[in-house]
C-alpha cells in the first residue's frame, strides 16, 4: 500500500477505535459520568441530550416499533432485579434472594417522549432505559459509514460484525458462527462480501441467583429472563443495528414466531438453535456445515 494511503487509512482506524471508547463511555449504565446514567437519574424531568445519546435512542424506539416492542430499551428495571446491576464481570454466582414473578415494568418505549428540535428526552419518573446491543450496533454502523471510502474493511465489536469488499487476498470475508453448545466447531462459516451479522444468545452472560440461573435476554411481556427454547440466534441484514434488534427479538419470541419473523424481512436472513440443539434457518441462509 502506498504510503499516502497507509497513512490515511492509519488515521480512520484511530478514529474508529476512538469512536467505540468515546460510545463505551457514554452509552454505559455503568458509569455515573455517561450520559445514559445521567439521563437515567433525570428521570422524570426533561434532560438535553447530545446528537449522539438523540440518535441511539431514536434507533432504539424505532427497533421496539419493528418489533412490536419485543425489543423494548425500557428493561433495565427487570435486568436489574434479575441480578445485572453492575458489569457482568463483576456479577457474584451468588445472590442475596431470587427472582420470583416479577410483573413487567409499568412502563414502556411508548412512554418516551422526544423532542427533535431541542434533542431533549423525557422518561416518566422510575423509568430506566438500557441501550445495551443496539448502542453496540448502532456504533458498528457508525464506524462503517466513516470507513466507507475504503472498498475492504471489516468492523467486529465483539461478535457486531460488519463487513464490505474482500479480504486483502481477494476472497470473502470468512465468518464462522459459534455453535452454543460446544458440539461443533461451528454451525456455519459464511463467505461475505457485505452486510452485517449479529447474535444473540443467553449462553454467554449467564449467573445464579439462589441455584436460579437468570440471563441478560428480558421478555418485555413478562419482566423476566426469556424462556422461548431458543438458545442462540444469528441474522445477518443490511446493517448491524438491524441484525441486532431481530436477532434479540427472534429469541425471545421462540421458533416459530423467530423465523417467522425473521422471513418478514427485507434481505434479512437467520439461524435460530434451540435448547436441544435443533437449528431453525431462513430459507436462504447458507446451509449448516
Amino acid at each position: 500500500m502506498p504510503e499516502p494511503q497507509r497513512a490515511e487509512a492509519e488515521l480512520s482506524l484511530s478514529q474508529v477505535q476512538y469512536l467505540f471508547a468515546e460510545m463505551e463511555k457514554q452509552f454505559s449504565r455503568f458509569h455515573d459520568d455517561s450520559e445514559l446514567y445521567k439521563l437515567n437519574q433525570s428521570a422524570g424531568q426533561e434532560f438535553r441530550a447530545s446528537l449522539l445519546l438523540y440518535e441511539v435512542i431514536e434507533a432504539a424506539i424505532s427497533s421496539a416499533r419493528l418489533t412490536g416492542g419485543i425489543f423494548d430499551p425500557t428493561i433495565l428495571p427487570n435486568l436489574i432485579t434479575a441480578g445485572y446491576d453492575r458489569s457482568f464481570e463483576s456479577i457474584k454466582r451468588s445472590r442475596k434472594k431470587p427472582v420470583t414473578n416479577q410483573n413487567p415494568s409499568r412502563h414502556t418505549w411508548q412512554d418516551i417522549l422526544m423532542d427533535p428540535k431541542t434533542h431533549s428526552i423525557y422518561l416518566p419518573e422510575g423509568y430506566n432505559l438500557d441501550l445495551g446491543g443496539i448502542g453496540k450496533g448502532w456504533t458498528v454502523d457508525l464506524a462503517s459509514q466513516n470507513l466507507d471510502e475504503f472498498q475492504n474493511y471489516a468492523v467486529n465489536a465483539g461478535g457486531d460484525i460488519i463487513v464490505k469488499g474482500t479480504q486483502a487476498d481477494g476472497s470473502p470475508w470468512t465468518i464462522g458462527i459459534e455453535d452454543p453448545l460446544n458440539q461443533k466447531p461451528s454451525l456455519s462459516v459464511l463467505n461475505l462480501t457485505g452486510g452485517a451479522i449479529c447474535t444473540s444468545t443467553t449462553i454467554h452472560r449467564q449467573w445464579w441467583i439462589n441455584k436460579i440461573k437468570q440471563h441478560h435476554i428480558i421478555d418485555p411481556r413478562s419482566g423476566l429472563p426469556a424462556e422461548s427454547g431458543v438458545i442462540s440466534a444469528t441474522v445477518i441484514a443490511k446493517t448491524a443495528t438491524l441484525a441486532e434488534t431481530i436477532a434479540k427479538a427472534a429469541l425471545i419470541l421462540g421458533p416459530q414466531d423467530g423465523r417467522n419473523l425473521i422471513e418478514s424481512q427485507k434481505s434479512v436472513k437467520g439461524i435460530l438453535v434451540l435448547e436441544n440443539g435443533r437449528c431453525l434457518i431462513s430459507s436462504d441462509f447458507p446451509a449448516i456445515l
